[in-house]
């Protein structure tokens, strides 16, 4: 299993200022990994705004993140601030591409989270520099139905009209996480974009509770803006396949339970010529949630519950060489779980 990355990492310049664009935040880097006969490649998307998580897990202020050895520089600034990004993977079977979630995406309408608005990023010439058109994805699979991870199912033609991204990928859910989706757009209320899906601020605005402890009319409201923008076009082609808790979606590729984040959150789980990694969406958001499993986002449906699955998980990964890749990691982006007195780090070299 070997990970390859085609220029030096710049995470320097990531300590040093509040990111916007995919060179200050990463160089010229693009990473790849091999898992058996599978390639998987990191498609970078962008750099969250450095302080935008502030406050993301609760438990953890930045005195506290300063506290655990490990996080900084990789993981946090030297303040304690969370560093994060946002990145898609594809993972080449040899048989299949596959794309394992799908970002914000560009021009979309998020009023609850209006810095991720009407982005305008090159993720699509990324993913052409990793060796990718649209035409070749086969299938896009979702950990869960959320604004930054469904934004590239779809984008905007020369009419403006909402189309599929990805012509000829069918896009996979599990059957219960997208009923969770449906649940939340209510029969009542319109879906209007409010002024802040521009993505003005006038920072006074808490967006942890903005994005997380919003009511349930602005959450169907998003909702309906995000099945509008980014699934409906998916839908109308007839590409969405659902399919049960456990399927596996391709020789070596299945999902996998891990609920806490949504009731019916999924990480995907691959295995080829006797290796093994694991995607893991967002039930685990940060690496700090690997040195303290029950520290929960602020974002998780059931904070309890996803204490429980990362503690399972790693119980039952430390010491393996599951190679374990963070939706959201900054630094390395991906290693392996070893234990740390009672709880757990994320190193780099593959366990023996």
């Amino acid at each position: 299993m070997t990970c390859v990355t085609t220029s030096t990492w710049s995470g320097e310049r990531l300590r040093l200022a509040r990111p916007h664009t995919y060179e200050e935040a990463r160089g010229t880097a693009m990473r790849t990994w091999t898992v058996g006969d599978f390639k998987i490649s990191e498609i970078h998307e962008l750099p969250a705004e450095l302080g935008l998580f502030d406050g993301l897990i609760p438990e953890a202020p930045r005195e506290v993140v300063q506290t655990i050895d490990w996080m900084s520089p990789d993981y946090a600034n030297e303040a304690g601030q969370i560093l994060a990004d946002l990145h898609c993977y594809v993972v080449d079977t040899g048989d299949q591409k596959i794309l394992v979630d799908a970002g914000c995406g560009n021009g979309k309408s998020y009023p609850t989270q209006p810095v991720w608005s009407n982005l305008d990023t090159a993720f699509l010439e990324r993913l052409s520099e990793a060796g990718y058109e649209r035409d070749d994805i086969d299938l896009i699979l979702l950990t869960h139905v959320h604004l930054d991870h469904v934004g590239w199912c779809a984008v905007q033609d020369e009419t403006g009209a909402w189309v599929p991204t990805f012509p000829n990928a069918r896009l996979v859910v599990v059957d219960a996480e997208w009923q969770r989706h449906l649940d939340l757009m209510l029969p009542d209320g319109g879906d209007a974009i409010a002024e802040s899906a521009t993505g003005a601020d006038d920072g006074e605005v808490d967006v942890i509770a903005r994005a997380f402890y919003a009511d349930a009319e602005t959450f169907s409201n998003q909702a309906k803006l995000v099945q509008k923008e980014s699934l409906q076009p998916v839908v109308d082609a007839g590409l969405l396949e659902l399919v049960p808790s456990g399927a596996e979606v391709a020789p070596g590729v299945r999902y996998e339970s891990t609920p806490g984040h949504t009731s019916a959150h999924h990480s995907v789980r691959l295995e080829s010529g006797g290796e093994q990694a694991f995607i893991t969406g967002d039930f685990i958001h940060h690496p700090m949630q690997i040195a303290r499993p029950e520290w929960s986002s602020a974002g998780d449906f059931d904070p309890e519950m996803s204490g429980r699955t990362r503690r399972a998980f790693f119980e039952a990964s430390a010491g393996t060489d599951l190679l374990v890749l963070g939706t959201h990691f900054t630094g390395s982006g991906a290693g392996y779980i070893v234990e740390d007195g009672d709880n757990y780090r994320l190193v780099q070299e593959r366990p023996a």
